[in-house]
């Protein structure tokens, strides 16, 4: 007897639909939004890329240094910080990171400069030099820092420099022009290392009736500030002229020449961490709640 074969047909026509129907919920849980959540809590975290660490790092020296004021005898107002006119590393003494700035009254004369720094062996440093002569502190957060006991920067006449220009621009030239004719050396590890001038200053300045205008230069080790070097064109005689002065930024030992002839010397200032009676160099100690980047 002849037997049909519909039966069977219909049987797999029902079962392909099935089957599709099973296609279709699998893809429909695979594309579940719960289920991916699920799936990214398992993913581990990347890490910070090397820009993110950098801005991350540089907002906190930002805000250390900004903790600090500088106090000027009986003046009222303290002298703040700026913002950072350098940020430096230095690959011959291991400091990866870091910044200095300027405390100053509305950009007058720096009172101080300040740096920030990330050592070879991961803590952070902080370090003032002192621009004024006499009856400075520095406070943090109001309180009492450090008050040097001795000052040693301080301001000659330069002879035979030419008359300050009558305007910035040609007065920036000849003060690039004296700093040139300026030189540095430190001795860092007990070896000596002549130190480069960076060109540009890093500051601009002046005060009313005072300093008609004035360039902080900075000497650098790698791009690491070691001294600074003020060029001005006072106003405290008849006629403007120019002077300078000069300025640690290390605890290392230090000379300075003016057409090579020796113009100011400092000796080693203890290690770093000591506070000097004429610069302070020390770990940064955070806030409570302050958190110290990597």
């Amino acid at each position: 007897m002849r037997r049909s074969f519909f039966p069977r047909f219909g049987l797999f026509l029902v079962l392909i639909p099935a089957v599709a129907l099973c296609s279709l919920a699998t893809t429909l849980l695979a594309d579940d939004p719960a289920s991916d959540k699920k799936a990214e809590k398992l993913l581990p975290l990347a890490p910070p890329t090397a820009k993110e660490l950098a801005e991350n790092r540089m907002q906190f020296m930002k805000a250390a240094l900004a903790r600090y004021t500088i106090q000027i005898g009986e003046r009222k107002e303290p002298a703040t910080v700026g913002d950072p006119c350098l940020r430096w590393s230095n690959p011959i003494g291991g400091a990866s990171d870091g910044i200095i700035a300027v405390y100053s009254h509305k950009g007058g004369r720096p009172a101080a400069v300040g740096q920030l720094f990330l050592n070879r062996w991961e803590r952070w440093l902080n370090e003032f030099t002192i621009i004024p002569e006499n009856d400075v502190a520095i406070q943090r957060l109001g309180r009492l820092f450090w008050k040097p006991s001795q000052y040693v920067c301080k301001f000659s006449d330069l002879p035979r420099a030419p008359a300050p220009a009558g305007n910035p621009v040609l007065r920036l030239t000849q003060m690039r022009a004296i700093a040139a004719d300026f030189s540095a050396i430190d001795y860092f590890a007990e070896a000596k290392q002549p130190l480069r001038l960076l060109r540009q200053p890093v500051y601009r300045y002046s005060e009313n009736e005072k300093i008609l205008d004035g360039a902080l230069f900075i000497f650098v080790l790698g791009t690491d500030p070691e001294c600074c070097l003020l060029v001005e064109a006072s106003q405290d005689k008849k006629e403007p002229h120019y002077r300078y002065a000069l300025a640690p930024m290390t605890t290392c030992s230090l000379q300075a020449r003016y057409k090579d002839r020796l113009v100011w010397e400092i000796e080693r200032r203890g290690t770093a961490g000591a506070k000097s009676r004429a610069y302070y160099a020390g770990v940064y100690t955070p806030e409570p709640g302050e958190t110290l980047p990597k």
